[in-house]
């Protein structure tokens, strides 16, 4: 990284770090519902919270469609950031039904999924 990354903030991007990818449906879930953007920027808010409570990593950004959306999530450990933000993620409305990918190392690395 260089002084102006250093200065300007910007981060080396670590392959290496372990990776929590949240896909989602925004469409109409169970109970008729339509979810969208101010419940992906709640569900970023609570997830951002708890991360940082335990240190296991951080909440690196989203990609949204207009039928879906992905959190990227990132950390020296997988299974622990997942272990803290599987709570979350169970006990919110988006992520009903989500398919999370825990994924241990950079991309192509072995990776388990989970369904909420």
């Amino acid at each position: 990284m260089g002084l102006f990354d250093k200065l300007l903030g910007r981060r080396q991007q670590d392959n290496s770090q372990e990776a929590v990818l949240i896909h989602f449906d925004l469409g109409s879930k169970s109970n008729g519902h339509h979810l969208g953007f101010d419940d992906m920027v709640d569900l970023e808010e609570k997830l951002i919270a708890v991360i940082e409570r335990h240190h296991v990593g951080e909440l690196d950004g989203n990609e949204i469609g207009e039928t879906d959306g992905t959190i990227f999530t990132y950390g020296p450990d997988a299974n622990r950031l997942f272990t803290v933000v599987e709570p979350v993620l169970r006990g919110h409305p988006l992520s009903r039904g989500a398919r999370v990918v825990i994924r241990k190392g950079g991309p192509g690395s072995p990776q388990t999924e989970v369904r909420l």
